[in-house]
């Protein structure tokens, strides 16, 4: 009986260090920075890619009262904020997003911007926290040189100890762009308001406190909270928000909300409102002034969206196994290009995202896509979608998908972009591939994107995906945050395969849905949940400089047999595709996966039956990046 407990004892400590000495060796290739080091020593995140014991965040309940002035191009509110203190630490002080103080004079800009459209900023015409009133005029000229233009920094009289609150109202107006629309505007009398409320910025286990300015360049990290906010302005416009609208029968006539309701349970797009429905005065309640009052529970932000003149399409689609029917919208001006097929695009989008990749429900009510009626272009707010007009059929679908998928990354997700833009545009570029081509297969989607990487890779200022993107400047970040990372997941996937591929991305969301994951616990979920250590892989990827270039270094027939050689030239691991042509004509394809290269050798050879005489072995696939493609082809004699 002894010697059974004390084997017994034995193997449940000889399972455990195996179990723990597993764990460590997940991506233990990676470098892990000491501020992330620390979050992982504190149990807040763990090396298995879960959230640790310990994890924690911050949140906010918002409630906001706003009048447009359309003529003025003008945005004037007050807010009541409360916001909830989860960390362990007690905070000394809060730091307030003013984003319009990008259109400040003399202010720091990554985007050019019309003198037209300069101004003084946002005026923050009074700020009370905690039942101190601020001066913050008095605070701006002390300490104003020290902040970022964007980033209002105020000391709390009575810091905040954790698991506790405080109480903040301010009250504020800016100008609305007229030309130079960064992201959101005036848009010729139709207007998308986004970045527009004092917004309190995230304090997390990582940096403490988000001091990056917004800038232009960098766009969201924020947390998740509630809001109730009321968007006051003239009768004769229509307001689309982020959220519920919670008074339809205010603002709205009778036949509207009865198409509305139609919309809700329709698999085909139902046109709500047209051109003549304004003229004809049989859309809003003419009141004067409407009110529109809008819900938004758990969401990172808040935007909406206005017009008297837009055309309106919606669709509903089913998104789980308990019929929650999610509304796809789509306002536009008339007769422009596409956006007559724009909401059955959207709607598409969201049954792809719930029943395809990654097949999670879309978590929220509705879809809306606003048309600003610019040439091309996207951005993204929760359940929003600010979108120019590509007359390129596919290159629209591309769009706005693209903007719809930003939904789950970073929304739903809770990703930091300002550091991490590879994390959520990757897998927004990632995600439209199968959407479009079902549209537009001619349009070859995933070949743009992979030989739009290939073009750069390699090049002097195309620096690793890993180093913040807030650092990254110029033409080499569009490649860094949308095909090079999405030319990632393609290949990662098929790595793992499809099954597989898909269970871990499922494993990632499920962990990380309304949290703050960063890279580490994306890696680590991967290699955890698939059972392998994929540093190998990760590594030259994300970590290193370098590029992807396979080449053919040698075939040889023996008989039924060919052995043919490919080399890893470059350091960035790929798949492998190879075309055998015959003496008479016909082909045959090979494929492999960079499994191939997994154990750090540089070349593999390759065996394949043939029945034929081998004429020429070429390399290479429109979906597989190789920066040089003059070594992919080797004529046997």
């Amino acid at each position: 009986m002894l010697k059974l407990k004390f084997t017994s004892v034995f193997l449940t400590i000889f399972l455990f260090l195996i179990a723990c000495s597993f764990s460590q060796a997940q991506n233990k290739g990676l470098y892990i920075p000491l501020n992330i080091k620390k979050s992982l020593d504190n149990g807040v995140r763990s090396m298995d890619g879960k959230p640790g014991p310990n994890y924690w965040i911050n949140h906010s309940d918002y409630n906001i009262n706003a009048e447009l002035y359309p003529d003025k191009s003008t945005l004037a509110g007050s807010e009541n904020i409360t916001y909830y203190n989860e960390s362990p630490d007690t905070l000394k002080m809060l730091v307030i997003r003013l984003y319009q103080n990008i259109m400040k004079k003399g202010g720091v800009r990554e985007f050019p911007v019309n003198p037209k459209d300069l101004t003084d900023g946002e005026n923050l015409k009074s700020l009370v926290i905690g039942g101190d009133t601020i001066n913050v005029n008095e605070l701006m000229q002390r300490y104003g040189r020290y902040m970022s233009p964007t980033n209002f920094m105020v000391r709390l009289k009575n810091p905040l100890p954790p698991k506790s609150k405080v109480d903040i109202s301010a009250s504020w107006s800016f100008h609305i762009p007229e030309i130079s629309t960064i992201r959101m505007g005036n848009y010729g009398g139709d207007f998308f308001i986004a970045y527009w409320y004092p917004q309190i910025a995230v304090y997390d286990d990582i940096d403490g406190w988000d001091m990056i300015g917004y800038t232009g360049q960098v766009e969201f990290y924020n947390d998740f909270s509630n809001y109730n906010f009321n968007i006051t302005l003239p009768d004769k416009y229509i307001v689309w928000a982020t959220g519920d609208l919670q008074n339809p029968t205010d603002v709205f006539q009778q036949d509207v909300i009865d198409k509305i309701d139609k919309a809700k349970q329709s698999d085909s797009v139902v046109n709500i409102v047209k051109p003549e429905d304004y003229i004809n005065g049989t859309v809003t309640k003419k009141n004067g002034m409407n009110t529109w009052k809008f819900k938004a529970d758990h969401v990172t932000d808040v935007s909406f969206c206005t017009s008297d003149h837009y055309v309106w399409d919606a669709a509903s689609v089913q998104v789980d196994n308990s019929g929650r029917r999610v509304l796809t919208e789509a306002v536009y001006p008339d007769s422009t290009p596409n956006f007559n097929e724009a909401a059955k695009f959207a709607r598409a989008t969201v049954d792809y995202l719930s029943h395809q990749l990654p097949g999670i429900p879309y978590p929220y009510s509705h879809s809306t896509t606003f048309c600003n009626k610019q040439s091309g272009g996207g951005m993204e707010t929760p359940m929003m979608a600010n979108d120019g007009a590509p007359k390129e059929r596919g290159r629209a679908i591309e769009v706005i998908s693209h903007e719809i998928c930003h939904t789950l990354m970073p929304f739903y997700m809770g990703i930091n972009e300002r550091k991490y833009a590879w994390m959520d545009e990757g897998w927004a570029t990632f995600f439209p591939t199968e959407i479009v081509d079902s549209f537009d297969p001619d349009y070859h989607y995933k070949q743009n994107m992979v030989r739009s990487y290939e073009r750069q890779a390699g090049y002097e200022a195309e620096l690793p995906m890993i180093i913040p993107s807030y650092s990254y400047k110029g033409r080499f970040s569009t490649d860094a945050f949308y095909q090079k990372p999405a030319t990632f997941y393609y290949q990662l996937e098929d790595l793992l395969g499809r099954d597989m591929f898909k269970k871990c991305l499922d494993a990632y969301m499920m962990r990380w849905h309304d949290k703050h994951p960063i890279p580490i616990d994306f890696f680590n979920t991967f290699s955890n949940v698939s059972g392998e250590d994929l540093s190998w892989f990760i590594k030259p990827w994300f970590y290193q400089f370098g590029v992807p270039d396979l080449a053919l270094k040698d075939a040889k027939q023996n008989g039924n047999n060919i052995d043919i050689t490919v080399q890893k030239v470059g350091n960035i691991p790929t798949a492998i595709a190879l075309t055998i042509m015959f003496q008479d004509g016909t082909t045959q394809s090979v494929n492999k996966s960079a499994t191939e290269w997994k154990d750090g050798k540089d070349s593999v050879t390759i065996s394949v039956s043939v029945d034929k005489k081998v004429k020429e072995v070429k390399l290479g696939s429109p979906d597989i990046p190789d920066a040089n493609q003059d070594n992919n082809s080797f004529t046997l004699k």
